[in-house]
């Protein structure tokens, strides 16, 4: 399952011009006063979650709501940016509909959806802020102040998974430096297998995490300062990530083919297949632990008859060697907003109200260990999880949902589209020995082809 900005920045522009022209006016304040209701239907359209999580959540929501029936249709990414403006825009849209602080934004779909602050308050009380994680409601929450989506639950970033079967086979450890990084990846390597496998390849902006992650061991400021305009891309700072990168690449750590396709499937496929030992993805891998989603995301690699590893978090290693822990980065994965045009507000209301603030609804987003829930104080119930190997995984599990809970740092929230954009980029062009331009010149064009963010910097 894919967790990355999916909206390309003509997409935004063409999606945001026809915002302003759509069917968004006072029938969205009238719609804000309607109740919940008990009975009635809902349409639920969203490039997330995968339709049999979402079968499990309306199931579980069924036995509390007989009498509200819910469909959701699942999109691929660039087919639901595709397909969600025109369908709001002539008021055939979903009653429910995915949206989240990066691509898909208050801002850009937000004019489309009930404010839900009333909704919010009335379920949660007065202080409702402060029962829902991160700054998730400042992230959901539109530039005119309209809170537009009731975040189902929040994404970290910023770690590697490792295959603990190949470091054990290996004799190798987990790295923690870069001197033990390359120490790992030459026994790794010794008995066959990739040690660390990544997509770099194409338009996804999944490469953009390990920049982060390597600029956090720089100096822990430079990213989210570079991103909002207080720091330029092409500083010191960025030119060192730049090189680190050119050394992973020629010590061994960075795999040879990197550049021939993206994060999914090549690096997803490599490593669910048992091929190599380190991956860098977001917490929504933690759902591989699971004995029976490790056995299904095998299969989708291309295992037959797959023998479950053991996968495990590790903190990115501090590749910079100054001693900076390369600290996690999230915010909300994505939230339910419910269309103001639609027929079926009080269906609607309590179907999202119980996906995202009831106990029940959050603990269900908690035991399919896909995203951190949204609701404060919501944790996996582990007796009804299995996983691989308890033993080893539910103790790392559960640091793992400490520490990213934990987190102040933006994950894409403040950095434009642009500015991703120019890191793949940069990143390719350090990665291909095609290109014959020195690292100083690669910051320089990352830099001239970036846009400071202003979101999150008031």
């Amino acid at each position: 399952m894919m967790r990355t900005r999916f909206i390309s920045a003509a997409a935004v522009a063409a999606a945001a011009a026809l915002a302003i022209t759509g069917c968004t006016g006072s029938s969205g304040d009238q719609a804000s006063d309607v109740k919940p209701a008990k009975s009635g239907s809902v349409t639920w359209w969203g490039w997330t979650p995968d339709t049999p999580v979402a079968e499990k959540y309306i199931a579980e929501f069924n036995k509390q709501y007989p009498d509200i029936k819910v469909t959701y249709k699942n999109f691929e990414n660039v087919d639901y940016r595709n397909t969600i403006t025109p369908a709001l825009d002539s008021g055939k849209g979903p009653d429910v509909f995915d949206l989240s602080p990066a691509g898909g934004s208050p801002d850009l779909w937000g004019p489309y959806a009930l404010d839900l602050t009333s909704l919010a308050k009335d379920t949660l009380g007065d202080g409702w802020k402060d029962k829902i994680g991160g700054s998730y409601v400042k992230q959901l929450t539109s530039s005119d102040g309209r809170f537009v989506s009731l975040p189902l639950g929040g994404m970290s970033a910023g770690f590697l998974w490792y295959n603990k079967d190949i470091l054990d086979k290996a004799g190798a450890k987990v790295p923690t430096d870069y001197n033990s990084w390359v120490d790992t990846c030459k026994k790794v390597t010794a008995i066959g297998k990739t040690c660390f496998t990544m997509g770099a390849g194409g338009t996804d902006t999944f490469p953009t995490e390990m920049y982060h992650s390597i600029a956090n061991t720089v100096d822990p400021d430079f990213f989210i300062k570079a991103a909002t305009g207080k720091a330029k891309w092409n500083d010191e700072q960025g030119k060192k990530v730049l090189e680190i990168i050119k050394k992973m690449k020629n010590d061994g750590i960075i795999a040879p083919n990197a550049l021939d396709g993206p994060q999914y499937p090549l690096a997803n496929n490599e490593f669910m297949k048992g091929d190599a030992a380190m991956v860098q993805m977001g917490f929504w891998y933690t759902q591989y632990a699971g004995a029976e989603s490790c056995k299904a995301s095998m299969e989708a690699a291309g295992v037959t008859n797959p023998t479950c590893f053991v996968q495990l978090p590790a903190q990115f290693p501090d590749v910079a060697g100054e001693g900076h822990k390369s600290t996690y980065f999230g915010e909300a994965d994505y939230g339910l907003a419910i269309n103001s045009e639609s027929k079926n507000i009080g269906a609607a209301k309590t179907f999202v109200s119980w996906m995202t603030m009831d106990k029940t609804g959050q603990q269900n987003v908690a035991n399919a260990l896909d995203l951190l829930p949204a609701l404060k104080g919501t944790t996996p119930d582990w007796s009804n999880i299995t996983l691989v190997d308890e033993a080893v995984q539910r103790p790392a599990m559960e640091n793992l949902i400490k520490e990213s809970g934990e987190t102040t740092e933006s994950r894409q929230w403040q950095t434009t589209e642009k500015s991703l954009d120019a890191i793949v980029v940069a990143i390719q062009q350090v990665l291909d020995p095609s290109v014959n331009k020195s690292i100083a010149s690669i910051a320089d064009d990352q830099q001239a082809s970036s846009e400071a963010s202003k979101v999150g910097t008031k």
